[in-house]
């Protein structure tokens, strides 16, 4: 079974809870793989926010996602930046170039998890995992019975993911090894 981990990270925490749930997975046997959306605007702020800067490298080193990352998972997993109870511009690009996959219905019955955070509230990390559910819907992907994990970040220093996510992860993990495809 192959996870692709697809997320765009910004301050880090995206990049810290998908190497958590990457992790988990991996300690039970399944592959599980991280790729970047693309942010070209990134760099600018990681010369201005320590935050932004403290893991850019270790994001910018993963391989971009495209939509064969789509196609070669048996589940996709999306980390989502909420903006304003939307995914960022970034991930909702990444997602408007996926309408081919709809067209020909090639992600259908793929398993999809989203996760997200916001520097707002839950509510508005929850808001934007329904948008991406919503896109997960139309292209036929089943839902992971494991609620969707949120973080809130800080709004001027981040508030990174502890012990919490990586309970979560291993939760996470238990329930897709139970996934039979």
């Amino acid at each position: 079974m192959r996870a692709n981990i697809i997320f765009h990270s910004v301050s880090g925490n995206l990049f810290l809870i998908a190497s958590s749930i990457r992790d988990a997975l991996k300690e039970d046997g399944i592959d599980a793989r991280l790729y970047r959306i693309e942010d070209s605007d990134l760099h600018l702020l990681a010369a201005e926010r320590n935050d932004v800067n403290e893991y850019y490298e270790d994001i910018f080193a993963l391989p971009l996602a495209k939509n064969e990352k789509l196609l070669s998972a048996d589940i996709i997993m999306l980390g989502i930046p909420s903006v304003m109870g939307m995914p960022s511009a970034e991930m909702k690009a990444f997602l408007d170039g996926t309408l081919p996959l709809y067209e020909d219905k090639s992600l259908e019955g793929k398993y999809f998890y989203p996760f997200a955070t916001s520097s707002i509230s839950y509510k508005d990390a929850l808001d934007a995992i329904e948008s991406v559910e919503n896109w997960a819907h139309l292209m036929g992907l089943i839902s992971v019975d494991y609620p969707p994990y949120t973080h809130k970040d800080g709004t001027m220093m981040p508030n990174r993911p502890g012990e919490a996510m990586e309970i979560a992860a291993r939760r996470l993990a238990s329930t897709v090894k139970s996934i039979r495809l």
